[in-house]
């Protein structure tokens, strides 16, 4: 079985970055824990789409706080900036991921 890949972390989490690559090392060791591995990358999968949805909130909040006059021009221009990188990569990740599995389905045995 191939092990899991681990997320990538944002710029503030990089103290839980060997949390989980240990996660991942430990649950990939076993041959027991398949289950336990793909509810892992479950659990990472909506946690990295919560960050997503997060980044836009957080920019949209901004972008609105600005526009109002309570929040600094250059902070609304960061958090948009970072809310779109975040999504050209979960984009990237996901042209990926189907360029895998139709590799994958095109396959013969």
């Amino acid at each position: 079985m191939i092990p899991a890949i681990p997320s990538i972390p944002s710029v503030g989490a990089s103290e839980s970055l060997g949390a989980a690559q240990a996660t991942t090392s430990s649950s990939a060791a076993g041959t027991a824990t398949d289950a336990a591995s793909s509810s892992s990358f479950a659990n990472m999968l909506g946690q990295a789409i919560d960050s997503l949805n997060g980044a836009t909130n957080n920019a949209t909040n901004l972008g609105l706080e600005a526009a109002a006059g309570n929040a600094s021009v250059a902070d609304a221009t960061v958090a948009s900036t970072e809310a779109d990188l975040d999504t050209q990569l979960a984009s990237a990740l996901t042209d990926k991921a189907v360029t895998a599995l139709n590799t994958i389905m095109n396959m013969q045995a």
